[in-house]
């Protein structure tokens, strides 16, 4: 029952989890607080430490001591050293102890336990430890709705609450029953609600939810634009390295790597930042998919080599072996082609990716990958010019539908919507020839994104119902979330 709950969870949770520990400097009531939260952000954990020692307290009650968590929890996310974990994962317990035995009468209370049993819960997700972390999670929701109760007009409790709800909420309907027997609920729309309600409010906590719903924009709903207008309004121009992270990640899910390779370049070049090694591997992938496959490879093997956990390592090997293939490296491609097969695949939807190009009986067709990540990354010119070298008699019945499913993303892309349809009902025509491909879903999701666009509800569900009904295909609990938050927007919208 747990591993399916982790499934899901694993979609989206860890992304979020970052972005919910984001604090603003305007006009701060703050200050001693807002020191040590910041130097934390900015991933210099150290020096955080070292600022909580001189510290007697902050003018948030016990804010000193999530800070100290928070330091311990944004350490083990980004760099998954299990044998951090194993050193740290006992300050969990000691300072719930310190919350529970205080004697501050403080809705900061409680709310300090809710976060801190939701961070550890995603770490301990993050590290495989499934049981302990949904029902940390399931706690975190107890403590909230505790606290709701006690301080109804304590705005901070939504930001707990909204979060829980939406990752909740975007449950698939056949796993619903385990929330059920967790007594646990989710409702989307809810949770977007309290989120955008507690970002007007001014608060050193203010900012977090604005990038939490900016990432659901983007991560979950495909709105894009919505999310970047968001940052834009909203994040500073002297970035923290979790705002770098953050923002980031919504450009490359926005199809613009090449901004987020500027933003990521930039924080790798600058000597004080610390930026994690994780930024190596974005920065790879960014590079990547814009054809630089010298300067990818650089950064994909400066993570590959420093990197003490698991996730990307496999999918980073195959992409080096990528570089080495269309940089006319035959024997280096091949090498790293046999590393990436044996090394052990992680979590990540990146690994998993990895692990079914690399698991097949024959290499994949590489004009096609490159492709499909050129598209990812906003290179329309290059995936348009790589489309028309194209020699289509040599492609194999599938391979010729997968090129159809590209022009009908690079058309809606574009904005061309029409052309874009029009190649997405080729697309789901042949359902019967693309068993088991996210093809089929993905382009009804798609479908359903742009009569979305044009206002048209009711065709829009009927699309979004449709990619429920597919049983099997690589990205099912991602995309199944998706069309699930879509339906609640609307039926939310028409209430």
């Amino acid at each position: 029952m747990y591993l399916k709950i982790k499934k899901w969870i694993g979609v989206f949770v860890y992304p979020f989890f970052i972005l919910t520990q984001t604090s603003s400097f305007a006009q701060s009531q703050t200050p001693n607080f807002d020191m040590a939260y910041h130097t934390t952000l900015n991933l210099n954990f150290k020096a955080s430490k070292s600022i909580l020692s001189s510290l007697e307290s902050t003018e948030i009650p016990m804010g000193e001591l999530y800070v100290a968590n928070l330091n311990d929890v944004l350490e083990l996310i980004f760099s998954e050293d299990e044998e951090r974990f194993d050193i740290l994962k006992k300050n969990e317990s000691e300072r719930l102890k310190q919350l529970e035995n205080t004697s501050t009468e403080s809705p900061y209370i409680d709310f300090f336990r809710a976060e801190i049993k939701m961070q550890w819960a995603f770490v301990k997700l993050k590290f495989g430890n499934t049981l302990n972390g949904v029902w940390g999670l399931r706690n975190a929701y107890k403590i909230t709705e505790d606290n709701i109760e006690n301080y109804p007009d304590f705005k901070l409790n939504f930001k707990t609450m909204g979060l829980l709800q939406v990752i909740f909420g975007a449950v698939p309907d056949n796993q619903q029953w385990i929330l059920n027997v967790l007594g646990l609920e989710g409702d989307v729309e809810n949770g977007l609600m309290h989120l955008k309600e507690l970002s007007k409010e001014s608060t050193p906590f203010t900012l977090e939810a604005t990038l939490i719903s900016s990432m659901i924009e983007s991560y979950l709903l495909e709105q894009h634009e919505e999310a970047l207008e968001n940052l834009k309004n909203n994040t500073s121009d002297q970035k923290t390295m979790a705002e770098v992270y953050i923002s980031s990640l919504i450009l490359m899910k926005a199809h613009n790597a090449n901004a987020a390779a500027q933003l990521l370049a930039e924080a790798l070049e600058n000597q004080e930042a610390r930026a994690p090694l994780l930024f190596e591997y974005l920065l790879a992938e960014a590079l990547f998919q814009g054809g630089m496959y010298n300067q990818a490879k650089t950064h994909y093997l400066a993570y590959i080599n420093q990197f003490k956990g698991r996730n990307q390592l496999k999918d980073s090997r195959m992409k080096v072996a990528m570089c080495e293939y269309f940089l006319g490296k035959n024997t280096s491609f091949k090498q790293y082609w046999e590393e990436a097969k044996t090394t052990e695949g992680a979590t990540s939807e990146a690994d998993k990716n990895a692990s079914a190009i690399l698991g097949a009986d024959a290499l994949p067709n590489f004009k096609l990958l490159q492709i499909r990540y050129a598209i990812d990354g906003g290179y329309y010119t290059l995936a348009s010019k790589a489309i028309s070298k194209l020699n289509l008699e040599k492609l194999t019945i599938m391979e010729v539908h997968e090129i159809t499913y590209r022009k009908a993303r690079l058309a809606h892309l574009k904005s061309n919507y029409a052309e874009a349809m029009e190649l997405y009902e080729k697309v789901t025509s042949n359902a019967n020839i693309l068993p088991e491909s996210y093809f089929i879903p993905n382009s009804f999701l798609q479908m359903g994104y742009i009569k979305l666009e044009e206002k048209d509800n009711e065709q829009a569900k009927a699309y979004f119902n449709k990619v429920l009904e597919f049983k099997k295909h690589p990205y099912k609990n991602s995309l199944d979330s998706k069309a699930k938050i879509a339906l609640a927007t609307i039926d939310g919208a028409n209430d």
